[in-house]
């Protein structure tokens, strides 16, 4: 199973950062999308790790996170997330892992 998970680092005023977990359990490789929904209070997004992962901005908080190429099996892909915001916000208010819901807590 494909599984992420969110989890909130640190936070001040106007930002947090956070670290998104996204774990491969299945028998092969697997390419994943994981579209993040945050409050209105939420402006910007930024996603670094080791290997490449890209972010598109949806819009109304929405933004879309992409695994630049499969996940291996057994692999776990750690990405530090810094958010922008001008209030709330601390963690999404979805989060959808390849269609199917994941941990935002």
């Amino acid at each position: 199973m494909l599984t992420a998970s969110y989890r909130l680092q640190s936070a001040d005023a106007d930002s947090i950062q956070a670290e998104l977990v996204v774990r491969n359990g299945t028998g092969g490789p697997i390419e994943w999308q994981l579209d993040l929904a945050f409050s209105a209070e939420v402006t910007g997004l930024r996603a670094s790790s080791g290997p490449g992962v890209s972010v598109s901005i949806k819009g109304g908080g929405r933004y879309l996170l992409s695994g630049s190429k499969p996940l291996a099996a057994g692999v776990t892909q750690t990405v530090q997330l810094r958010v922008s915001r001008t209030g709330g916000g601390d963690y999404p208010l979805g989060c959808v892992l390849n269609g199917s819901p994941c941990g935002t807590g």
